[in-house]
């Protein structure tokens, strides 16, 4: 936990984190918002900065922002919405910090693939959805022709071991995994470029 803490602290230490200049992050909460209408009490899951937590509250939404880092969570604080959003200091890879069916949906996008055990925090996601509630959770694309072209011409800075970034999913894996904890998918989304070179990738989860 103490090292997961250092390492996103220093994730968000720099000027500019890879989520702060995002450039899918409206469209996915847009994605979100259509597909999961019925959501009024939403926990934005490794909530960064707020960018997306304050997204979702403009949108009439109850957002429980949760991170682990504090570094985020202060930036998080400076700016709007403060009223609509309630940030926790806290892992996505340790119990949540939340009753069990006590959440309408998760919004868990670009955490995934950072995490040591994912299997952990999708357990969690679903002990604190009530039933039927939304699971959105997205990860970088990763599929047959880019995996190629990745292996062939960039293989050495796509899979830096020293890079943030320590699970590689493909559409069937991020199912797999979801199915595996219990939840059903209902749709996958794919995000940025074209296709086969997708940037992004999201499933939309029920627990049944």
């Amino acid at each position: 936990m103490d090292a997961a803490r250092v390492r996103f602290a220093k994730y968000w230490e720099g000027a500019a984190p890879p989520p702060v200049g995002d450039p899918l992050t409206e469209e996915r909460v847009r994605h979100f918002l259509r597909l999961a209408p019925e959501a009024r009490t939403v926990l934005d899951l490794g909530c960064g900065n707020g960018r997306a937590s304050r997204l979702l509250a403009d949108a009439g939404k109850r957002v429980v922002g949760l991170e682990i880092s504090s570094v985020a969570l202060r930036k998080a604080a400076t700016v709007g919405a403060l009223g609509a959003i309630w940030y926790v200091e806290g892992s996505c890879e340790a119990p949540l910090p939340f009753r069990s069916e006590s959440i309408d949906a998760v919004y868990w996008t670009e955490v995934i693939e950072l995490l040591v055990d994912p299997q952990v925090a999708v357990a969690e996601c679903r002990r604190v959805l009530r039933p039927g509630g939304t699971l959105f959770v997205s990860a970088p694309y990763h599929g047959w022709v880019k995996n190629m072209l990745i292996a062939s011409m960039a293989f050495e800075r796509h899979f830096d071991p020293v890079g943030p970034h320590i699970r590689f999913f493909t559409p069937h894996s991020l199912a797999s995994l979801m199915r595996l904890q219990g939840f059903s998918i209902e749709r996958t989304i794919y995000l940025g470029r074209f296709w086969p070179l997708w940037m992004n990738m999201a499933l939309v989860a029920r627990k049944a």
